[in-house]
Order: structure tokens, then sequence, then C-alpha cells
């Protein structure tokens, strides 16, 4: 939804874990409930929350402020994607999935159905956190690097916030789109 070619970079992330040895691996995916406020198909059914009314030009890829039902927040608005439990929420069928469960996490976002989350680690207001901060944190880790879909959107928010939370960050551009 964020208008990249997520398969181009799928070669370049395996390349990687196929080279470097990480302590620890993360995998995201959005997993968004069917009436996800991000979606624009579900605007009309949010149009008393949205900011200075509804507007039949709206359209996706706009942004539009809700002022609820539980949160105020800038949204900008994409065609449905990632639906928890389809084909449309899994990773990329080429990508390396590593099944050692002892150095992966794999954490989902976006599932509250009135907030979006761009970064890995929390929720776009800071309202609600995932695990990772914890799970990294138990695991004394010190460094991030950040790779995937979309640099603009995910992959820049979680390596914000990474950032902020005192992680020696660092984003691998040509693995990111």
């Amino acid at each position: 939804p964020a208008r990249q070619n997520g398969a181009e970079v799928v070669p370049i992330i395996n390349h990687l874990l196929e080279t470097i040895v990480f302590d620890y691996i993360v995998y995201s995916y959005d997993w968004h409930p069917v009436n996800h406020i991000s979606f624009v198909d579900n605007l009309r059914n949010r149009t008393r929350y949205i900011k200075g009314g509804y507007n039949a030009s709206i359209q996706v890829y706009d942004t539009v402020t809700y002022t609820g039902p539980k949160y105020e927040t800038e949204q900008v608005l994409w065609p449905a994607h990632c639906i928890q439990n389809t084909d449309d929420a899994k990773l990329h069928l080429d990508l390396i999935v590593n099944t050692d469960k002892n150095n992966i996490i794999h954490i989902r976002k976006g599932t509250d159905p009135d907030i979006d989350s761009y970064s890995a680690f929390a929720d776009n207001i800071k309202v609600q956190k995932t695990v990772l901060d914890t799970e990294l944190k138990k695991r004394n880790v010190t460094h991030v690097i950040v790779a995937g879909l979309a640099l603009d959107f995910c992959v820049g928010a979680t390596a914000l916030d990474a950032m902020d939370l005192n992680y020696k960050t660092f984003v691998v551009e040509d693995a990111s789109r």
C-alpha cells in the first residue's frame, strides 16, 4: 500500500540474512483488523470522528485527523492491507524466515482498530507499546539494524523509536523501499 515494489528488497534482505550472523532477528507484521482506522474503505464508518467533517473527495493516500473514538490522531488513508489471518498479512514467500525460536522475535503491529502503528515498538501516538523494547533489553541488545517496507513509514518510524530508546540504530537503505 505504500506504493513500493516490496519484492525488490527480498533478495537484498535474504543476502543480509545469509551473510551476517545476527544475534536476534525481528520480523514485524502489519496485522490489521478488518475495521482498521487506516483503511480508506472504513472512512464512512468514522465520519463523525473526522476533524472538519467528512468530505466525499477524501481518497486513498490523503491524510485526515480523527478526533475519536478513543484517540485524536492524524492518519494517512491506505487501501485495505495486511488484514489479520489473511495471506496478505504474511511475510513475502521468498523471504528467508529463520525458525530458530531462540533468536527470533515476531511483532504484530496495527492490531488496534482505532490507532495505526508504523513502528515495531509502539503505535503512532505512543499509547500502546509492543513487546519489542522489552524483548531487546532482556537480551541485552544495543544495536538495531532496520530494513524492509516502507522506508518513509514503518522502517523510518521503527528506526526513530529505536534511537529514542537509545539503541545504536542503522537503516539499510538498499534493503528498504
